[in-house]
Parts: structure tokens; sequence; C-alpha cells
């Protein structure tokens, strides 16, 4: 077989014009990535992934919990019922029905 059949055809390089300087940057990279050897790029990303999750773990280690505070309003469903002139009045935490449902509740 020819040499040239056996391997892979690389794409051409499209000329970046217009491009911002971010992506020039990021194709940069990837295509010094691209030239090192296979054992080499695998260790790099492997490290580069464990040192980010390392991150994420010590996140919630090192930063303290958030204290959830709240004031007790005193007021029961019961207080809230006696209250309400008319029964067909929505309770403050009562999702909206249909009328279907209404006339079902009468």
């Amino acid at each position: 077989m020819n040499r040239n059949m056996t391997q892979h055809k690389q794409p051409e390089n499209i000329p970046l014009k217009d491009v911002s300087r971010f992506n020039r940057w990021i194709h940069h990279l990837d295509e010094k990535d691209k030239l090192l050897r296979p054992e080499t790029r695998k260790r790099k990303w492997i490290i580069s992934l464990a040192v980010l999750f390392l991150l994420f773990v010590l996140s919630f280690i090192l930063f303290p919990w958030v204290k959830m505070e709240y004031k007790n309003l005193g007021v029961t469903n019961e207080k809230v019922i006696q209250t309400l002139p008319d029964k067909n009045r929505l309770l403050p935490l009562e999702m909206p029905v249909d009328s279907f449902e209404q006339r079902l509740k009468k």
C-alpha cells in the first residue's frame, strides 16, 4: 500500500482572519497540544482534571457553610382559615385551581 493512503489526512488549516484574540490563542494552544506524544498529552490532561477536581472538593471543605436563618411567622393555617371571611378564598400557599376543581370542592 501507498504510505500516503495509510495515514489519516489532516484537515487543512484555515487561516484565522477576523477571529478574536482568544480564539487564536486557543487554536495555538491546541496545535501545541497536538504536537505532544499521546502519553504526555494524556498525562497532562489527567493531571489538569485531577487538579480541577481537587479544587472543587477543597472548595466545600475550606469555605464555611451558610447558616440559614429565618423568622417564624407564628401564624398557623388554622388561624388563617378562621380569619378568612369566605371559604372560596385561596390559602396563602395553595396553588390556584381551575374552575372544574373549584366546583368539585363545593
